[in-house]
């Protein structure tokens, strides 16, 4: 009775309790749980799924096939007669056919190679009953559609990388959830610190308002002075109340984005380790260069331009198809007659089709040159690609190295600005200084712990943006790599 006294007295603590998040925490959990994650780890398994199937195509195909055409209550059809005449007649009958094909793409020269068995029955049952079978125990089989244009031999080159692509896209993903994560850090933590700033602003003004009344009764200072700190508390209440709701809406959209439960209280901590180290802009670019995407990408656009250019020489009206049957059958009453093995015949069947344009009007010619026209249009937009890209990487690095600095003097003027408001407050107190200086001292500290802030939130994101853009940890000096599960 005891313990449950002591838990219904306590239970109240235990819900109202905070939850203290930390940058890294909010990174780690973003990186586990976010929209944004499952956004990246969907795009990464449909990539994988999409080159096991192409991987899966390139390899032997077994299927086994089976049809069966049955009129038992009777078909009238026109049959062709011994002098070439045709004849209406009605029959009943069943057809049926099993086979099993095992097929292989040939990629050298995109072909399909076959191998396959198959069994025949045909059962008539009027105007004659009879019984039939048509066994092939052995037939290969060749296709060639077309000799000018190769998709498997593109395909070989394209595919591989689409995957290798896929999974440093994913890696990208993953730390551009950090950088978006960051942001939302940030929003709630500045927010944060707003709403104690203005609740310290509105302590210290309602305690100059108590001392400045009693000040007025003395005659120490005029009456509009004491007015001037009564509208100041009264902005500084209004303030903090608009800076309690942007703070929960901030710590609303930080949960949200974290897929924390509703009710889940949280307080943000202030970073206190800032890894101090510099990144080489040529050191950063190699890096980029080593483990980005879009280097991939690059080397893909190039190759998918060039293919456009074979696809429209292997259409230009030149055609050769060609197509190879050679095989056993056998035929019999029984099943065991049609594969008894005695009176099987070869069978043989070569069929070559071709086609040459004529004229064509410059159809085929222009089609290549449109070809080849935008692939000199792909080449020159991968060019500015790549040159957006190096300069993305320089910009960026020297931002963060920027940032640095900047952190260090915010750091220091917030300080200062906060020593210096002490200093005015008590000069205020004796009567040295006027209401003036003391609004001008405050509005100095608020300014300077903001830019504080402000400096935190520069010099982190773009911490994880030389991440995102180079895959590469400076801190720790290695490749940025996540282990990916289905």
């Amino acid at each position: 009775m005891i313990r449950i006294l002591l838990f219904i007295q306590l239970f109240p603590l235990f819900v109202c309790a905070q939850q203290r998040l930390s940058l890294q925490q909010v990174v780690m959990q973003a990186q586990q749980q976010s929209p944004s994650y499952y956004r990246a780890r969907s795009n990464a398994l449909n990539s994988l799924y999409a080159y096991r199937y192409y991987v899966a195509g390139r390899r032997p195909q077994l299927k086994l096939q089976a049809s069966n055409t049955s009129s038992f209550l009777g078909n009238i059809e026109s049959i062709r007669q011994p002098d070439g005449t045709y004849a209406f007649s009605r029959s009943k009958y069943s057809y049926s056919f099993a086979g099993l094909v095992a097929e292989q793409v040939v990629p050298f020269t995109g072909g399909a190679l076959s191998l396959a068995t198959n069994l025949q029955r045909n059962d008539l049952f009027n105007p004659t009953t009879n019984i039939s079978y048509l066994s092939a125990p052995f037939m290969i089989s060749y296709s060639q559609p077309m000799i000018l244009y190769n998709s498997y031999k593109w395909d070989q080159k394209i595919q591989p990388l689409l995957y290798q692509e896929s999974q440093k896209q994913y890696v990208e993903a993953l730390e551009r959830v950090a950088v978006e994560a960051t942001g939302y850090f940030f929003d709630a933590l500045a927010a944060q610190q707003q709403e104690a700033v203005l609740k310290s602003n509105v302590a210290n003004t309602d305690t100059l308002y108590q001392i400045s009344k009693g000040r007025y009764e003395l005659g120490k200072i005029a009456e509009n002075e004491l007015l001037q700190i009564e509208l100041n508390l009264l902005n500084a209440r209004n303030s903090l109340e608009q800076a309690s709701l942007a703070k929960e809406i901030a710590y609303r959209q930080l949960t949200q984005f974290l897929t924390l439960p509703k009710n889940t209280a949280v307080v943000m901590a202030l970073p206190e380790k800032i890894p101090s180290f510099s990144v080489a802009a040529d050191s950063a670019l190699v890096q980029a260069e080593d483990n980005r995407q879009a280097v991939l990408s690059f080397r893909r656009q190039r190759l998918q331009a060039e293919q456009q250019v074979a696809i429209a020489r292997g259409n230009n009206g030149y055609e050769l198809n060609l197509s190879a049957n050679v095989g056993q059958a056998q035929q019999g009453n029984t099943v065991k007659q049609a594969y008894s093995g005695t009176n099987l015949q070869q069978n043989q069947l070569l069929s070559v089709g071709i086609a040459i344009p004529i004229v064509d009007w410059g159809k085929a010619r222009n089609k290549i040159r449109q070809a080849k026209a935008n692939k000199e249009l792909v080449e020159i937009d991968v060019q500015q690609q790549e040159r957006n890209f190096e300069q993305e990487v320089y910009l960026q690095t020297q931002q963060f190295n920027l940032q640095q600095k900047l952190l260090s003097s915010a750091a220091r003027a917030d300080t200062i600005a906060r020593q210096r408001y002490e200093i005015t407050k008590q000069r205020y107190l004796i009567g040295k200084i006027s209401i003036t200086d003391l609004n001008l001292a405050q509005t100095e500290k608020d300014q300077a712990s903001a830019g504080y802030i402000g400096a935190l939130r520069g010099y982190w994101n773009a911490f994880y943006t030389v991440r995102l853009l180079t895959l590469f940890d400076f801190e720790k000096r290695e490749r940025i790599n996540y282990g990916f599960k289905e």
